[in-house]
């Protein structure tokens, strides 16, 4: 594309400086609004022409940069909440499905949730913070803060 750019340019700069050379002695009278000009170089009509169609097309080209940059924030910020809550629910912990047992009988019943500083049957405590810790690899998109890489 950038290519294509480049030729169609050369293109009309040649085209351009062709038309400039062969009607280097033409003189024709300008209106602007209610202002006549006598015996204005054709080239200068052409080349201002040029000037103000390149203003014109920069003009627009910074708007849509601007609405460009606007979208390209609230989709980061976008993403940076999803990201927040999806760390979030990786550090819950894990809750089974209710099973078809007797509500009578609670010690069949799975615990739906856990307190924080609850222990496991084997004495080791339940998380309580991130469960993925960055790896010691040196990745930089490793982030200690957002819970490290997914599994």
């Amino acid at each position: 594309m950038r290519l294509l750019s480049i030729v169609l340019t050369l293109v009309l700069l040649v085209c351009f400086l062709g038309f400039v050379v062969t009607n280097l002695d033409a003189r024709i009278g300008v209106t602007v609004w209610k202002t006549h000009h006598e015996a204005v170089s054709l080239h200068l009509v052409v080349i201002l022409s040029l000037l103000a169609g390149a203003l014109w097309v920069g003009i627009i080209g910074i708007g849509q940069g601007i609405q460009m940059w606007l979208v390209n924030r609230r989709l980061s910020r976008e993403i940076q909440k999803l990201e927040t809550e999806l760390n979030y629910l990786r550090t819950q912990p894990v809750t089974r499905a209710a099973t078809d047992a007797d509500p009578a009988d609670e010690s069949e019943l799975p615990r739906r949730s856990r307190p924080a500083g609850d222990v496991r049957e084997d004495g080791v405590p339940l998380p309580s913070a991130p469960v993925y810790g960055p790896d010691d690899d040196g990745d930089p998109d490793d982030d200690v803060y957002s819970g490290g890489r997914a599994v």
